[in-house]
């Protein structure tokens, strides 16, 4: 960090300093832009009943969920939003596509939880909301920056994106998020009376990546 000083008269003027934010992770969030179909909820029901067990809660056994006529308008509303990620966050120089591979219901009843993970052999997750309550739930994201040897404590009252190990956001039904595959994240123990439904997603690309002259060249 430098500060600049200026001599203007034999007066000694420090600007402020700026923090420069390198490197961040980016969190893409927005809603969809309609209420959720009579039909689509009753299918999101339906699937409760075609479960497996997972750490703190259950998921669809189907992991192609998206694939399903029923969520033919979901799947064109996060296939909208994989091509603005890509297009606004990415940047590719080639024509490659964000596309959807595997995806699944999440059902997290109150006193459940969903362990703190990533999602390998994916680019970007994204996970939507069905139902959720925005006063009590939400999603915490943990920082991948791994062991720090020296540590101190944090003030509690001053917690900001550079000093603090995890960060929340509080969700609501139709709430969408996006992140890199890689980011940790989980959620908590779940408050509240209402069943938390979410579907989750990873993504890959397709088409040409890397280069061929640089010998860094994929076609997916």
């Amino acid at each position: 960090m430098r500060i600049n000083i200026f001599l203007q008269v034999g007066i000694i003027i420090m600007t402020k300093p700026i923090i420069n934010n390198l490197f961040p992770t980016p969190i893409y969030t927005t809603k969809i832009d309609r209420g959720f179909t009579k039909q689509e909820l009753q299918f999101v029901n339906e699937q409760k009943k075609h479960c497996f067990k997972n750490e703190g809660n259950i998921n669809t056994k189907d992991n192609y969920i998206l694939n399903r006529k029923e969520f033919k308008n979901i799947k064109k509303f996060l296939d909208k939003h994989c091509k603005e990620y890509l297009d606004t966050v990415i940047c590719p120089k080639n024509n490659i596509e964000l596309y959807i591979t595997q995806s699944w219901l999440n059902y997290t009843e109150a006193n459940q939880y969903h362990h703190k993970h990533a999602h390998p052999n994916s680019v970007v997750s994204g996970v939507l909301y069905f139902d959720s309550d925005k006063k009590k739930d939400k999603i915490l994201f943990s920082s991948n920056k791994g062991y720090q040897q020296i540590s101190p404590e944090i003030d509690d009252t001053k917690f900001n994106i550079w000093n603090s190990e995890t960060w929340f956001f509080p969700v609501e039904t139709g709430n969408l998020f996006m992140f890199p595959s890689s980011t940790t994240h989980q959620v908590e123990t779940k408050q509240g009376d209402n069943t938390r439904i979410s579907l989750a997603f990873n993504t890959f690309y397709k088409g040409t990546v890397g280069s061929n002259k640089a010998l860094t060249e994929l076609i997916l």
